[in-house]
């Protein structure tokens, strides 16, 4: 008898850890004025050969490490989840052991926790988008699926076409296919109607590549680039990864990045660049 009483409170401590892991603390959300944007933790991508991006070792400062941040944007009439990380929160122990994905993916904290601990759980998401559907930028889009997908047409044609697609994992957003969703055809998106929030097109890198352009009051304009570019050699140089769908697109898409960059006088963010990515104010501290 004891031994059996003993295995059902062994076995209800761990059905109370699980739910606990499964509904982070909340934290209250502050009313925002105007749009806010917070950066978040969601790994690093190990060094992988600079050729892949067609550079040479003795082009690029460093070694070709990157890292993977996710962001939110919180606007007075919702929120955004812009990119969503590259290994799954299920898989990501919550003392800050480091998971990994296909040997280069790494990550300590879940995306779930420090959406959580800014009063913004996932279920209450308005809107989530991508920048594209590579692996280590939709690990945890299956949790989105309450939210409105703001996705291109030829990206979703390529995230559930048939077969064996490089750099892809549909698992890791099978349930996006029956979320509501906003549909573009190579355009942009004005996401809450005000011109401070803007899903930009731009294609290449993927067939539906997309950007996320975000007017700040303090801190200005400001583009996150998602992989337009991933170092800035490959901005200097003219070089385009080896594994971009279509180069020359990608290559015009910049040029049309470049002169919107003068333009409208944003600043630029190259999400996977570390010393970029360094010099951000992380959350809970936030730009607006």
């Amino acid at each position: 008898m004891r031994t059996a009483r003993l295995m059902l409170v062994v076995a209800a401590m761990a059905a109370a850890t699980a739910c606990a892991r499964k509904a982070p603390e909340v934290a209250v959300a502050p009313a925002v004025p105007g749009p806010r944007l917070y950066v978040l933790d969601c790994g690093t991508i190990s060094p992988m050969d600079p050729a892949l991006f067609s550079l040479k070792k003795e082009e690029v400062k460093g070694d070709v490490s990157f890292a993977s941040p996710c962001f939110l944007v919180v606007h007075p009439k919702g929120t955004l989840a812009w990119d969503l990380g590259q290994v799954p929160d299920a898989k990501i122990k919550e003392d800050g052991t480091e998971a990994v994905e296909q040997d280069i993916l790494k990550a300590t904290r879940r995306l779930s926790t420090q959406l959580a601990a800014l009063g913004h759980p996932v279920d209450g998401i308005t809107y989530v988008a991508m920048s594209h559907y590579h692996a280590d930028h939709t690990a945890n889009a299956n949790a989105f699926a309450k939210s409105t997908w703001i996705v291109q047409q030829a990206e979703y044609d390529m995230m559930f076409k048939e077969g064996q697609i490089g750099i892809r994992t549909p698992d890791s957003y099978k349930d996006l296919r029956e979320a509501k969703r906003i549909t573009l055809n190579n355009e942009d998106h004005d996401v809450f109607g005000d011109g401070t929030v803007v899903i930009k097109t731009a294609p290449g890198h993927t067939p539906g590549h997309q950007m996320l352009f975000l007017r700040l009051a303090k801190a200005g304009p400001l583009l996150l680039a998602g992989d337009l570019y991933h170092l800035p050699e490959e901005r200097t140089l003219d070089r385009v990864p080896t594994f971009d769908f279509d180069a020359a697109m990608t290559r015009a898409t910049r040029v049309k990045v470049e002169q919107f960059l003068k333009d409208s006088g944003a600043q630029m963010w190259i999400q996977h660049d570390p010393p970029t990515y360094a010099g951000l104010r992380k959350a809970p501290e936030f730009y607006d």
